[in-house]
């Protein structure tokens, strides 16, 4: 190498330096390609470049960079995150897995790697290898990540534990308020969640206002927040709420994976609020392409597999408001295929269980769909077959439920849906719920000691039980249903003895009182003239006008057929009789009606008499005949080109002498005052 190109390499080395102090890193890569090209084999402007493209977020540019095995070697770790960056999480996992001694950054980033692919096991054991190690029990970001993966892997009570560890950690970052809200959610306490997502949206914006963002980055960093907080919503019943809270996030445009999350919710709540029966299928679609639009592959790299499952079912569910049954069938099938495995390719074993946890109840969910479907078409067999062969090893509640609901659709088997409701689960067959369904058809098949039996093994078990005050109404609310059903089935003791116990509790109950009173006379009317005094008075307004109540009580004329002979008239008018306070006799009163005006056409013409011939052709009405006759008047017959009867006279000459001609004159007139039907057809003969 020449003393003028190592100068000119001093010098764009010198310029490389000054651009990457500067952030100028486009600039930099410039130089760097400059050095490249003098000496391709430059270690420094290779790793610079590679450096400045990750800067940049150009991953796909930097993993370019490397030709050959040693450069790689050389940046084995950089070069592994440039395929964690752009998704290709298995090449990135085998280069790591090639190093010999791994340091904390790899061990980060493998963990990393395999939260991406859902091995939440293997994740945990890394991070807290990690934990032990000095720096890392400080570390908010490494307590937010370990956070977020015992939710994600279902390990609730360590993450408890560690957020208790960290409590002070809480109001410094919006990221560990946000884990904290979501473990909450998780509890089913959306009280704590939602004080917790505000104040984590209260961090996020003074904050970052401290580092100088605009409100448009701050709102970009809310949008988890917010859908959260929309989701928290939703969960409490305050639909229209959590929808706008949606929109809101929708309108942003952002992009990201909580925006695709925003739209399967908003899709979801706009069924529950919006489409109704009279729906147009226009709208269904429209709601099934935007859910087709998050499975597309650009999205579907920002989405887990959960939300994927929740967005494919909910696109069965569109497809069965569309009544598209093939369709629907056809991704059923797609989907049991593909999530029916015992573990996905991603997954390692010690991850698996997890994952065949949730594939077995969302398959589970699949089927119940295709059984609805079954049971719309009325094959209620081929539902019964479908649900015991796809969830002989489950005990799940939903599938047994169903089961029992297609053997009352078929015929009212009612033996066989209470054989099933009987092999629920101790935990499940005493919910209020299921106990009321049993209740229902042992009255129904007449086996009413079961039915007894089962309300009083539910009532003692809520009398052992500590009870709040929701707990203690429905405790109240089922010895009063307990009662009024031993009433109806003429058991009187036993419901009295209900009825007592809520009046223990509340004296002045006014529901079980007079249903005790009604009890106790059965059997012992002593008791029931004893509580009798306790049953309020019956209060009336001491002002009530009688003449009123009469007056506008009867309002209308009633017409009656008589059939006396005594009488001539066939209908009479009810009158109301209005006692006076002047005299003792009774008058009565005729009621006057206000009769409706009779609505008439505005183009009516009042006097105006119809023409009585309207009904009949314009040529045969008496006004055309009247016209046709003058039309005719002076036209006379006779020779041609005599133009008027006046012609006609001058040509004959009048011999008043000649009887023989007047009388040929006569007889001529007589035959001419004859009417010629010149329109005669000739007969054939």
């Amino acid at each position: 190498m020449s003393k003028d190109t190592t100068v000119s390499i001093e010098q764009l080395f010198k310029e490389l330096d000054e651009h990457i102090i500067n952030s100028q890193f486009k600039k930099a890569i410039r130089v760097c390609n400059k050095i490249l090209s003098i000496n391709s084999n430059d270690l420094e402007a290779f790793q610079c470049k590679v450096i400045c493209s990750m800067q940049l977020s150009n991953f796909t540019e930097a993993i370019e960079c490397f030709k050959n095995p040693e450069q790689i070697q050389s940046m084995s770790f950089e070069y592994a995150y440039c395929l964690y960056s752009t998704a290709k999480y298995q090449e990135s996992l085998a280069q790591l897995e090639k190093q010999s001694s791994k340091e904390t950054k790899s061990l980060e980033l493998e963990a990393q790697i395999h939260y991406k692919l859902e091995n939440y096991q293997k994740t945990i054991s890394i991070y807290e290898n990690l934990l032990s190690k000095p720096g890392y029990s400080d570390s908010v970001e490494f307590i937010t990540n370990l956070c977020a993966v015992y939710l994600d892997a279902g390990k609730f009570n360590e993450c408890q534990e560690l957020l208790n560890k960290n409590k002070g950690q809480q109001t410094k970052t919006h990221e560990l308020a946000f884990n904290s809200a979501c473990l909450a959610i998780s509890k089913n306490d959306t009280k704590t969640a939602e004080t917790q997502l505000k104040l984590a949206k209260k961090i996020c914006t003074d904050s970052l206002k401290k580092d100088g963002f605009s409100e448009e980055e701050i709102k970009e960093e809310q949008t988890s927040i917010d859908v959260q907080l929309g989701y928290v919503q939703q969960v409490c019943g305050n639909l229209e709420r959590s929808l706008e809270q949606y929109q809101n996030v929708l309108e942003q445009q952002i992009g990201d994976s909580a925006t695709l999350v925003a739209t399967n919710n908003s899709v979801s709540v706009r069924s529950i609020l919006e489409f109704n029966e009279s729906t147009t299928p226009k709208e269904y679609t429209q709601a099934m392409d935007s859910l087709k639009s998050l499975l597309t592959e650009a999205e579907s790299t920002r989405l887990n597999s959960k939300q994927k499952k929740v967005i494919n079912y909910n696109l069965c569910l569109l497809l069965v408001q569309l009544k598209k049954v093939s369709q629907c069938e056809e991704l059923i099938k797609t989907l049991k295929s593909k999530y029916g495995s015992t573990s996905s390719s991603s997954s390692s074993s010690s991850s698996s269980s997890n994952n065949n946890q949730v594939d077995t109840s969302f398959i589970e969910d699949l089927d119940i769909i295709q059984v609805s479907l079954l049971i719309k078409e009325k094959k209620f067999k081929e539902a019964e077959k479908l649900l015991l062969k796809n969830n002989s090893n489950s005990n799940s509640i939903k599938s047994q439920l169903l089961l029992a609901q297609i053997y009352l659709l078929d015929n009212n088997n009612i033996s066989k849906a209470l054989n099933v409701l009987e092999q629920l689960d101790s935990t499940v067959s005493l919910r209020p719920g299921i106990v009321a369904t049993k209740v229902a058809l042992y009255e129904k098949s007449g086996d009413l000691e079961k039915a007894i039996n089962s309300l009083d093994c539910l009532i003692t078990i809520l009398e052992k039980q500590k009870k709040s005050e929701k707990d203690e109404e429905i405790y109240a609310n089922l010895l009063k249903a307990s009662g009024n059903f031993k009433l109806k089935h003429h058991k009187y003791k036993e419901a009295s003895d209900m009825f007592d116990r809520v009046l223990k509790v509340n004296p002045n109950d006014l529901i079980a009182l007079p249903s005790y009173i009604v009890a106790t006379s059965h059997f012992d009317p002593s008791l029931s003239q004893k509580y009798e005094g306790k049953l309020p008075n019956i209060k009336f307004e001491s002002k009530i006008d009688i003449d009123l109540i009469e007056k506008y009580g009867l309002t209308f004329e009633k017409k009656l057929n008589l059939n006396d002979d005594s009488t001539t008239t066939t209908t009479t008018t009810t009158t109301i009789k209005k006692p006076t306070a002047t005299t003792t006799s009774s008058t009565t009163e005729v009621v006057k009606i206000k009769k409706s005006k009779k609505k008439l056409p505005k183009v009516m013409k009042p006097n105006y008499v119809p023409d009585p011939d309207r009904w009949l052709p314009k040529w045969q009405r008496a006004n055309a005949k009247a016209a046709r006759s003058k039309k005719n008047k002076d036209i006379v017959k006779g020779p041609q080109g005599i133009a008027s009867a006046s012609q006609t006279a001058s040509l004959f000459v009048q011999e008043s002498k000649n009887t023989n001609n007047t009388n040929n004159n006569n007889t001529q007139a007589a035959k001419s005052e004859k009417p010629r039907n010149i329109h005669k057809k000739k007969s054939k003969k």
